[in-house]
């Protein structure tokens, strides 16, 4: 009677975060050394073990990828991503600007009787309509530098993310210092909505470079 070879599934997710980061032939064989070795310590170790190992060898492997991306085409990482992060405070501010200009065009034309509730309203409005704009922004900036960085999306927009965010604390506190009228209290809810826009630039070198993946798979299998 044969015996049934038990397949030992990798963390699908380690897997594909570790796809994410790889930027050529040589690299890819990094992951290639991780799954001979992952199906060794399974059959030896057992699958907790193995899987346990197999994350903490893959956190490795990107920030190995990361290291290498920067030393490989560190002009190209740090120009997109300044690029990026001066475009997307460009264009947060000129959204701001347009949306008071309008609420103040709405104030003295449509609305002449303009009282407390009618600016609390107005100011909740423009609130949350500068940060849908601004989160579409970085998803689109994001998206952007993702394919300026041709094989490269994930570190170039994390770099973007990281840079946007330093830029946003700094000139918050810049104003603080500067006695501008901005209250200290709002930091936690901007650096939230930063984190957020943040996180939907990464979003962005995602679908980029999932898009090309795709695509590339699909002429290799034509």
């Amino acid at each position: 009677m044969s015996r049934r070879v038990q397949i030992v599934q990798r963390p699908r997710i380690a897997v594909w975060l570790v796809g994410l980061f790889i930027v050529e032939e040589q690299t890819g064989m990094q992951q290639q050394i991780l799954d001979e070795r992952f199906s060794d310590m399974a059959s030896r170790c057992g699958t907790g073990r193995a899987r346990r190992w197999y994350w903490s060898q893959s956190v490795k492997t990107i920030a190995g990828l990361v290291a290498r991306g920067f030393r490989t085409a560190p002009w190209l990482i740090v120009i997109t991503a300044l690029s990026g992060a001066l475009l997307l405070q460009f264009i947060t501010g000129n959204l701001q600007r347009v949306i008071m200009e309008f609420i103040s065009l709405l104030n003295h034309h449509v609305m002449p009787y303009y009282d407390s509730k009618h600016a609390a309203s107005h100011l909740f409005w423009m609130y949350y309509a500068v940060l849908v704009g601004s989160l579409l922004a970085s998803l689109i900036i994001g998206s952007l530098v993702a394919m300026v960085a041709k094989r490269r999306e994930m570190i170039a927009t994390m770099t973007l993310s990281f840079v946007s965010l330093i830029m946003t604390v700094t000139i918050f506190w810049e104003s603080v210092a500067m006695h501008y009228s901005v209250d200290p209290g709002l930091f936690p809810k901007i650096f939230a909505d930063q984190l957020s826009a943040s996180f939907l630039i990464v979003i962005g070198g995602i679908f980029v470079r999932e898009t090309r993946s795709a695509a590339a798979q699909s002429l290799s299998d034509a």
